[in-house]
């Protein structure tokens, strides 16, 4: 989780926000309520094929959002720049809206509010000519973050109505692919202080849900030669400072996440990997002093392999993994060795909400109402 906390202070990115500067540190009020919608399409044709054209491939379900941003790969034959090269294509997505990255700088009163949706969404389809490609797809998605020194006041609302989706989708022939990576992150109410978050709430309320969606689908999966990788994270309500005063915070929300290879052939795919990881309401810090932690929303993490036989379940499918994470109201009181290291922690935790994985066997865990404490 730190490296992708990490990863957001190097975006560089603010959006558009009034900001005015009071007695004592700048007022911040953003409020988005438009859509942001990324589609990448690859379509691997060795022959002059026209994407949405009268040769185009019916990809089902997926035409009303093919509108938004087309790659046709070499050969295409529609005048397009040539983006996939004989050994690599790379698809990749990223939606942000309400982002405040200012080191050094004091906020005296932040509100940060979003309703509406962020989709990525990464498709290809390969044909069982084109060569051996390596595929990659990543979709994330950023929504109300802050990072600063100082946040005195924050409200943080990510809907209600507010949609993280990413869609990452290989299907086709196996004939062209060598190795598969699909990885999907979405990100929402985040605040990170060098010194302290004085008050405020965080709301991730009901009919609000962060998304991912990994699905490969594959012609011939016994004979693809790389690994399947799928990854999905989904982080809501995180809250990093030295010292958290005053702060109530509620997820009632949905946190998904399905990793799913289907074997159309009914021969198991050798070397997948799946992972999911949902995290709500994380608070870490040194001093914590009226928190409040609320969460009746739901955690699910789903990994699928479908198609292969009955036999390879019962054996064992050789090289597969698959993990699941789910965290909610997890509360990290660190020790920076100062005097106020020592100081008593006061924090309410309540969690009412379902905590779900799919999946045969694996490496789960489960967590809700935790805290640790180092002194």
């Amino acid at each position: 989780m730190q490296r992708t906390l990490t990863a957001l202070a190097l975006l560089g990115l603010t959006t558009t926000a009034a900001v005015a500067e009071g007695p004592e540190g700048i007022i911040l009020n953003q409020i988005a309520t438009g859509d942001q919608i990324g589609t990448n399409i690859a379509v691997v044709q060795g022959s002059s094929a026209i994407l949405n054209g009268d040769a185009a491939p019916d990809i089902e379900g997926y035409s009303e959002l093919f509108d938004e941003f087309v790659t046709a790969g070499e050969g295409s034959g529609v005048g397009l720049p040539p983006v996939i090269s004989a050994d690599q294509v790379d698809q990749s997505v990223l939606n942000a809206v309400n982002i405040l990255l200012s080191s050094g700088t004091v906020v005296s009163q932040a509100n940060q509010t979003f309703l509406g949706e962020q989709r990525a969404i990464n498709i290809m389809e390969a044909s069982e000519e084109g060569g051996s490609l390596a595929v990659s797809q990543t979709g994330e998605n950023l929504a109300n973050i802050i990072i600063v020194e100082q946040v005195d006041n924050v409200r943080q609302a990510f809907g209600p109505g507010a949609i993280q989706q990413v869609i990452n989708e290989i299907s086709g022939g196996t004939g062209s692919l060598r190795g598969i990576s699909q990885i999907g992150r979405n990100t929402a109410n985040i605040v990170i202080a060098d010194v302290s978050i004085g008050s405020g709430e965080q709301l991730f309320p009901e009919e609000t849900s962060q998304e991912i969606e990994n699905t490969v689908n594959l012609d011939q999966a016994g004979s693809l030669p790389g690994r399947i990788v799928q990854s999905g994270t989904n982080i809501g309500n995180v809250l990093v400072a030295d010292e958290v005063y005053n702060v109530a915070r509620v997820f009632s929300g949905d946190q998904i996440v399905r990793n799913t290879v289907n074997a159309a052939d009914g021969r198991t795919p050798y070397g997948v990997s799946q992972s999911g990881l949902n995290i709500a309401n994380f608070v870490s810090a040194n001093v914590a002093n009226g928190l409040t932690q609320v969460s009746d929303g739901r955690q699910i993490v789903e990994n699928n392999l479908e198609g292969v036989t009955l036999a390879d379940l019962e054996n064992g499918v050789p090289g597969y993994t698959h993990s699941s994470t789910n965290i909610v109201n997890l509360l990290d009181i660190r020790n920076d060795r100062s005097s106020r290291s020592g100081e008593p922690i006061v924090a309410t935790q309540r969690a009412d909400q379902e905590q779900r994985v799919q999946a045969n066997d694996g490496t789960h865990t489960q967590v809700g109402n935790a805290a640790t404490i180092e002194r």
